[in-house]
């Protein structure tokens, strides 16, 4: 019968160097989005909403003030 891989047994078949995080900027985000919806604690879920909020309400002032601000010089 052949064996089955268990979890431990594949990880150490790899690198044996972990692979450096880098800053992704998506995955804060979607992690944020995952936090609002599934955090178990409130405070948690309200600073992810207030986060969410705030960035969507940067986006939007950005979206509408820079357009009339460069259209007054072009």
């Amino acid at each position: 019968m052949p064996k089955a891989i268990s979890t431990d047994d594949a990880l150490d078949g790899g690198d044996s160097k972990p692979v450096p995080i880098r800053f992704r900027p998506l995955h804060g985000f979607l992690k944020l989005i995952v936090e609002t919806d599934s955090s178990r604690s409130l405070l948690s879920r309200f600073r992810a909403g207030t986060i969410l909020f705030a960035l969507l309400a940067a986006f939007g002032g950005v979206g509408y003030f820079l357009p009339a601000f460069l259209s007054r010089y072009f």
